[in-house]
């Protein structure tokens, strides 16, 4: 073969489109199958996603409300990045997932993973773009932030990033519970309040998670009466079941209010000891969101706000400074 038809054929090669390198990635809904090279439009339908697609890097053009009614449905811990970003997304209102307003979107790639995603929306969505729920072997808002991070890196090629975040976030924590370790041991939890209900979660709950993280231990029995949702709800005259060493009370004013004037609330530790720790609202939102973003932001304020609670001492104030 002369060197001529040899230099002919290999431009020809290097001429021809690159071949597709598809995925196939598993999650709780079934198996996804795409090219992530090809993905330029992601659309983030569940509740806190666009921490993550932040922090890897990422612009969705789509977002979902969950609450706050912040610019672009992002909390000031997430701000930065999307600014650093350019992101101006489209934000879809109401608790439920629109298709229609995500089909509007038109996405390359529809991230689900904290998301309201039963079966027969998934397979609508699955009509419009390849989908990725929450991670396999998890309940819905069951998957710890550091595992969906990670499938979130997959279908977008940014495991090196999502790597690097976990490693320095891990950090933090194992250094916040090495800094304060007479937090282990000690019992502890998250609470709500709502409708004239407290409102519990399990341990698997992402709030409980970090409180575990450094020490914490929610009561076993909350994973019982959450059974397969997020939480579970109990009368105020079940004030005893929160009753630990500390609770972190995820609730506005109106509710402290409310609580404080419980006939049982003078005869718990949490009232005696000032065991109660009241959040405000960009802490709730930290708290609620769990996300690398909110996590980082939130870890400084949560253990000194711990450590005065953890004292006994009701003199020792939870609240900081705004």
């Amino acid at each position: 073969m002369s060197r001529l038809l040899c230099l002919l054929i290999l431009t020809l090669i290097a001429a021809l489109p690159a071949r597709a390198e598809e995925i196939t990635l598993r999650h709780g809904l079934g198996e996804t199958t795409f090219d992530p090279a090809k993905v330029q439009r992601i659309v983030s339908v569940g509740y806190h996603e666009q921490d993550f697609l932040y922090g890897l890097g990422l612009a969705p053009v789509g977002v979902h409300e969950w609450f706050g009614d912040r610019p672009y449905a992002t909390w000031s811990w997430a701000e930065g990045a999307r600014a650093a970003l350019n992101a101006t997304p489209e934000v879809q209102n109401g608790m439920e997932i629109d298709v229609e307003w995500v089909w509007s979107m038109e996405p390359d790639l529809i991230i689900a993973t904290f998301a309201p995603l039963d079966p027969q929306t998934y397979a609508q969505l699955s009509q419009i773009a390849p989908v990725i729920g929450q991670p396999e072997g998890y309940p819905r808002w069951g998957a710890p932030w550091d595992v969906e991070l990670r499938l979130i890196a997959q279908a977008t090629a940014r495991e090196a990033e999502a790597d690097a975040m976990i490693a320095r976030i891990q950090a933090q924590i194992n250094a916040a519970a090495k800094a304060y370790p007479q937090f282990k041991g000690h019992s502890g939890t998250a609470a709500s309040f709502t409708d004239g209900q407290i409102i519990g979660y399990p341990v698997r709950d992402g709030g409980n998670r970090l409180l575990g993280a450094l020490g914490l231990q929610s009561p076993a029995e909350f994973d019982t009466l959450s059974g397969d949702r997020g939480n579970f709800m109990v009368s105020p005259e079940r004030l005893d079941m929160f009753d630990l060493d500390v609770v972190l009370w995820q609730v506005d004013a109106p509710s402290r209010a409310v609580i404080e004037t419980l006939p049982s609330w003078q005869a718990t530790r949490m009232a005696r000891e000032g065991r109660a720790i009241w959040t405000d609202e960009e802490m709730i939102g930290a708290m609620s969101f769990q996300s690398p973003l909110s996590i980082s932001w939130a870890l400084d304020r949560l253990i000194l706000q711990l450590d005065a609670a953890l004292d006994g001492d009701p003199a020792t104030g939870t609240d900081l400074p705004q």
